[in-house]
Parts: structure tokens; C-alpha cells; sequence
């Protein structure tokens, strides 16, 4: 999203922002040294913002590569802290540590440029130039996506297509009772033979005759060289969330380990998938359905055909994930930063402004428009304001409705 700074025109005294953002880092360092898991949670919201300063260095050096002129690369908003010049760009900190943003001169018709530097405005240069620009943000969160992606399976396993054997990993409540035990390996339920998990939990609690508390499963397991049967009395699960009946037993799963070169090519097959998934929540959220179950979440309708998991996510939101992922240990770590990576990289593509896709296309709208046309057509931004207000409106719902569900009904632990 192409970005100027909001907190431009704020009279702040440098100095005294400079010691309270010294004094804030300094209890923060602090804080990591008495409380290990809250600074990895740190560690997490600092890569977010990091991110975010990545994004704005794509377009930076697009920018730098397109000939246009870059006359400011900040991180934070606000009051200068302190900065350099070099050449004709001024780099440095501002004051509020909300993201940052880099200022490419002639974004649109309504800026005045120095005649001197129209010829290096964006609005000047060829369409390949200005869709490189737009498009080299929302590319960072793909190459990140790519480079954690890799990480992940290279070092952790190919997750996505973990494989469950029949071999318990562990039991609880009715099952630990009835004498199961962790290395059991199911050979047969109520006479059924098992080849797959899925059959396990239909087995367990059929779908076209829901099993009810105190029903009697019976287990046929392997136990070393022992065949041994066991009968197993149903319970309710003490999980939160949604109570189940349940019989007390989890599978092992199996995480298939690539190698080097088999990880380099998966990255981006796993990247593409988890894109076009997210690519479907952002299309089922904003469908019609999807915006009467937001509405129902909001009212706080907890009926059986809402669903309280497809709604946007909050900075707070993404902070208590963030705890959650830290708790589950790095892959899940780096798999949240996956997700978070790709759906902004999209979300940024939505062909709207102020979104780096609404830049890219009322790029290839001139150019298509000034080919029939046979004249150069550039488009009027001040015809596009109602529209980018109406597209700030929306966001700036979703982010304090988000914030209040994230408060008030925060999304279950996913990890």
C-alpha cells in the first residue's frame, strides 16, 4: 500500500520523543531478560514491523531502478528523531514505530512536482516501470513467504502432508481408563478393520448415528507381539470449545523430511497453495454470506451456522496468535508469519486505492485507454478520491471491529 506520513503536520519535540523511545526499548530489553516467552512474542511483532519496512524497501529500490526520484525512506511516523541526507533522498526514524514508508515524487496528477523533476515522476514513466514499482512491495511478502516456507521444510518437514498411522501417540480420559496406552497400534474398531484415521473417528462416532456419553467402543490393538481388545466407555472432551464426545485417543503423525533440492521446489508449489486458499477466504469474506456472518459475529450470534473464525484479524489479534505460535514452538512461528505474509501481499493486489493493485491498475488502464485512444490518457485521481475514501471507510471499520472481537471474543488457539 503506497503510504505517506499521517503524523506529518504533529508538533512533537524530537528530543523528548527521542528519550521516551530509548526508555521504551531499554524496559523492553529489560522486560526479555525477566519474561523469555513474552520476548519471543516481541520477537514476533518486531518481524511484522520489520515486514512492513521490507515492503516499503521494495518499492524503494524499484523506484531507485525506475529512474524516479525518491526524496524520503523513513521508518515510523511522526516527529524526526533523526535522519541523514544522501543524494536526494533523506533517510531516517521518526517518532510513533507504526511502519514506515518511502515517498516517491508524482504518484498522481494531483501533486505538484518541480518541472525540473517531472521527467522522474511516476506519473511520467513507462507502464512497465510504474507496475514494477506498485507490484515490488506486495513481491517482498512473497519472497518472504518463499524463504520461511524453504526454512520450514528443509529443516522441520514437509507439514502440509504429514501422514497419521494407526499407532497411538497418546490417550486420555476414557481410553487411558480402559487401559490403552501410547505405542498401541489400532488393528480393528467394533470388528471394522482400520487402514486410516479418518475411519478411526467414523468408527468412533458415525456421523449418520452420533455416538452419546457412557456408549462402549470396542478396540482391537496391537501392543508389541499382544493382540489385545479392549473396551472403551465414551466421554465428553474437557477440551475448550465445542464439546464432543470423544474417546480419548490421538494418532502419531508421520512428517515426511525433503531434502535440499526437493525443499527449494516445494517452497513455492506450498507458497501458491496456502496464496489460493487465502485468495478464497479474502473472496468468502467479502461475499455476501461472508459479510452477514461478519455482521452476525459482531452482534454476537454464536448459532450454529456462524462462523466465528472467518473474520479479519487485529494487531491485538495477531499479538495473542502471536503468543499462542511462540508457546507451539518455531514452525509455528514461522508458518504464522507464512500466512501473514501472503495475505497481505495479496490484499495489497486488491485493484483499489489506496492498495499498490488500485497503482497497478489505473497503470495498465492508461495504457490500454491511450493505445484505442491513440493519445496519452491519464487518469484523474481527483475522480478516484470518493472511491479511495469510501476503500479507507471500510478499512478503518474492519480494523476497530476486529479489535473489538479480538478483545471481547478472541480467535481460539489455532496451534
Amino acid at each position: 500500500m503506497r503510504v505517506s506520513d499521517p503524523f506529518e503536520r504533529v508538533e512533537v519535540d524530537a528530543r523528548r520523543s527521542l528519550i521516551t523511545t530509548i526508555s521504551v526499548l531499554a524496559l523492553l530489553v529489560i522486560a526479555g531478560f525477566l519474561f523469555p516467552t513474552q520476548a519471543a512474542v516481541v520477537a514476533v511483532i518486531v518481524a511484522l514491523f520489520v515486514m512492513i519496512m521490507l515492503h516499503e524497501l521494495g518499492h524503494f529500490v524499484a523506484a531507485k531502478r525506475s529512474g524516479m526520484k525518491v526524496t524520503e525512506f523513513f521508518v515510523g511516523f511522526g516527529p524526526r528523531l533523526w535522519s541523514f541526507r544522501r543524494g536526494e533522498t533523506e533517510y531516517g526514524i521518526k517518532g510513533v514505530p507504526l511502519g514506515g514508508y518511502c515517498r516517491i515524487i508524482g504518484m498522481t496528477n494531483l501533486e505538484e512536482v518541480d518541472p525540473v523533476d517531472e521527467p522522474r515522476a511516476y506519473r511520467n514513466k513507462p507502464t512497465f516501470s510504474k507496475v514494477f514499482v506498485a507490484a515490488a512491495g506486495p513481491a517482498v511478502h512473497f519472497a518472504i513467504a518463499l524463504v520461511l516456507m524453504f526454512a520450514v521444510l528443509f529443516f522441520a518437514g514437509d507439514f502440509r502432508n504429514r501422514q497419521t498411522t494407526m499407532t497411538l501417540s497418546q490417550t486420555s480420559q476414557g481410553a487411558a481408563a480402559a487401559g490403552l496406552k501410547a505405542g498401541d497400534t489400532i488393528v480393528s474398531i467394533n470388528g471394522t478393520p482400520t487402514t486410516s484415521w479418518t475411519q478411526v473417528q467414523q468408527l468412533i462416532n458415525p456421523p449418520a448415528n452420533p455416538a452419546h456419553v457412557g456408549d462402549v467402543v470396542h478396540f482391537d490393538v496391537q501392543r508389541g507381539s499382544d493382540n489385545i481388545q479392549i473396551a472403551v466407555k465414551l466421554q465428553e472432551s474437557t477440551d475448550p470449545g465445542p464439546k464432543r464426545v470423544i474417546a480419548g485417543v490421538a494418532p502419531t503423525s508421520v512428517v515426511p523430511r525433503p531434502g535440499l533440492v526437493t525443499s527449494i521446489t516445494q517452497a513455492p508449489r506450498q507458497v501458491a497453495d496456502t496464496g489460493w486458499e487465502s485468495i478464497k477466504a479474502i473472496g468468502s469474506m467479502f461475499s455476501p454470506a461472508g459479510i452477514s456472518n461478519y455482521f452476525h459475529i459482531l452482534s454476537g450470534d454464536t448459532g450454529k451456522n456462524v462462523d466465528q473464525t472467518k473474520r479479519f484479524v487485529s494487531p491485538a489479534g495477531v499479538g495473542a496468535l502471536a503468543t499462542d505460535a511462540v508457546q507451539a514452538g518455531w514452525v509455528s512461528v514461522f508458518s504464522l508469519l507464512i500466512a501473514i505474509n501472503i495475505f497481505v501481499g495479496l490484499f495489497n493486489l486488491l485493484p483499489l486505492l489506496p492498495f499498490d493493485g488500485g497503482h497497478i491498475a489505473i497503470a495498465l488502464y492508461e495504457s490500454v485507454a491511450s493505445r484505442i485512444r491513440r493519445r496519452r490518457v491519464q487518469v484523474d485521481a481527483a475522480k478516484l478520491l470518493p472511491f479511495t475514501v469510501a476503500v479507507v471507510a471500510v478499512l478503518g471499520f474492519i480494523f476497530l471491529s476486529s479489535l473489538f472481537l479480538d478483545i471481547t471474543h478472541p480467535i481460539a488457539n489455532p496451534f
